[in-house]
């Protein structure tokens, strides 16, 4: 994945960096010793990282120059400090970033154009290496490197190259779609508990109907709607349901939410890009 003796760069010791680290050296893409990680605070978590994968600790910024690619996994407010840190041993890597909302731009400026950019919106299920990782790269990025780096970000889950102007919109429904769907399974649940169940029973009937539903889905190669129309006959239990639904609006409220949270991270982005 990486050329020989060139090594991988993780800058930060966060949920990110320990989703980023486990998929590659569990999928076996890139060996630990070849991985370098740096953390400016909690000490105790950069020596987990080290413990429970193998990967190696580094001295300083200056270990960068070994590094083919350079995984930046801090806050977005952290970007610009943690790339002036860096600059100095910055000469034609990769760099991943993984700072929601921070645009290629401000990635290029920062770096001084001295790497190639690539802006990534991971989603939470990474973390168990069952994310999506959208990917937007810079033009600097050849065919060949964007093959290398959707290989590794495929370890976390899936990875889809998308043009930057679609990130805010990737944000909105991978990135909070864990978010609204927990918010109505939530609803669900607690419903499932009004009309009698335990709330024990209730989430574990619930999470099956789910994983069960997106099998289902995936397997027999329908659209949401195609399922839907299957499970619900004319007068049924499930057309009763639907038609509360429709009745509140709750189609045109998710799509409200949707749109709120696009506006959103553009507006971060901007702050951001001011900074």
């Amino acid at each position: 994945m990486v050329s020989k003796g060139g090594e991988i760069f993780v800058i930060g010791a966060g949920s990110m960096s320990e989703a980023f680290i486990r998929g590659i050296t569990k999928g076996g893409v890139v060996p630990p010793e070849q991985i370098r990680v740096l953390n400016k605070s909690r000490r105790d978590k950069l020596e987990q990282l080290t413990a429970g994968y193998g990967v190696r600790q580094a001295t300083s910024f200056s270990d960068i120059q070994h590094a083919d690619i350079v995984a930046l996994a801090v806050k977005p407010a952290d970007v610009s400090q943690a790339l002036s840190s860096a600059l100095p041993f910055l000469d034609g890597q990769l760099l991943i970033s993984f700072a929601a909302g921070v645009g290629l731009a401000q990635l290029e400026r920062d770096s001084e154009g001295k790497a190639a950019a690539i802006r990534t919106m991971p989603n939470l299920p990474v973390s168990v290496s069952a994310g999506t990782t959208a990917v937007a790269f810079s033009e600097d990025v050849g065919r060949e490197e964007r093959t290398v780096v959707l290989r590794l970000l495929e370890q976390l889950g899936d990875a889809v190259e998308m043009p930057e102007d679609m990130m805010d919109a990737v944000t909105a429904l991978s990135g909070s779609g864990p978010g609204f769907l927990c918010y109505m399974l939530e609803a669900i649940e607690d419903a499932a508990v009004s009309v009698g169940f335990t709330p024990e029973l209730a989430r574990r009937m619930l999470l099956t109907t789910l994983t069960g539903t997106v099998r289902t889905l995936d397997e027999w190669e329908l659209s949401p709607r195609e399922l839907r129309l299957r499970v619900m006959s004319p007068g049924g239990t499930t057309a009763a349901g639907v038609d509360v639904l429709e009745k509140n609006q709750v189609r045109q409220s998710i799509g409200k939410a949707i749109l709120a949270a696009a506006q959103r991270s553009e507006e971060l982005g901007r702050t951001y890009a001011k900074r």
